[in-house]
């Protein structure tokens, strides 16, 4: 009897964690569509409109970094949205050394990671949901 209250207890246990579990992921962003962009900050407000406590990172690398330019002001409003509402921007240090792209161009919400491959990689392997940019 011992043993069949310690499993369901167990049980219970497990299903509460679960429950109360952190909302977090990754957003991929590879390409320069500003469609597809727009699409993700969109996606991010509604997620954050659902769940305000998610932890979101978007990573930009490839040709996706344009979009994260002080000279692109495309989106300038809606970096800025999604920032004060605790969202990271990262932009991938080694799209910005292939492209020749000076950090200091771009906007101040970012932040630079190493490789986005790697920060998506690790932040999944932290338990983080990824997911892909698309319309």
């Amino acid at each position: 009897m011992k043993r069949i209250f310690f499993v369901v207890a167990l049980f219970i246990s497990a299903s509460l964690s679960a429950q109360d579990k952190k909302l977090k992921v990754i957003w991929d962003v590879s390409d320069s569509d500003t469609a597809t962009t727009a699409a993700v900050f969109r996606q991010v407000n509604n997620a954050l409109a659902l769940v305000p406590d998610m932890e979101i990172e978007v990573v930009f690398h490839g040709s996706a970094i344009y979009g994260l330019m002080k000279d692109s002001t495309i989106f300038t409003s809606r970096i800025k949205t999604v920032k004060e509402k605790g969202v990271v921007l990262a932009a991938c240090n080694n799209s910005l050394r292939r492209l020749k792209i000076d950090a200091s161009k771009l906007v101040g919400e970012a932040i630079i990671v190493p490789s986005a491959v790697v920060e998506m990689i690790r932040k999944q392997s932290e338990g983080w949901s990824y997911l892909k940019s698309g319309l």
